[in-house]
């Protein structure tokens, strides 16, 4: 049983992009459900799309959106319960 290379495509483009939303987003479980979430609609969305310019340009977007979370992405986390003023801590990638 053979694997299209489009779907392949989309496979490995769905995989890197639920990694790049693990590695960001450590911690924060729901920003992990909320981004898979949205990740599996859209992906379903063209899941029987045989136009191939369609294809490219949405597997296109997919790495664009992995690159700006990696790239743009930062956290706060609060660093101490109840102190006065509240300290956080930054996590950029």
């Amino acid at each position: 049983m053979s694997i299209s290379p489009s779907k392949q495509a989309a496979i490995t483009a769905y995989r890197n992009l639920l990694k790049t939303q693990r590695e960001v987003f450590t911690g924060d479980h729901k920003a992990i459900q909320a981004a898979r979430k949205e990740t599996y609609s859209r992906f379903m969305q063209y899941k029987n799309e045989t136009n191939c310019d369609v294809l490219e340009e949405k597997l296109e977007l997919a790495d664009q959106v992995s690159s700006l979370l990696r790239k743009n992405v930062v956290e706060a986390v609060r660093e101490e319960e109840g102190s006065t003023p509240s300290k956080y801590r930054i996590r950029a990638r």
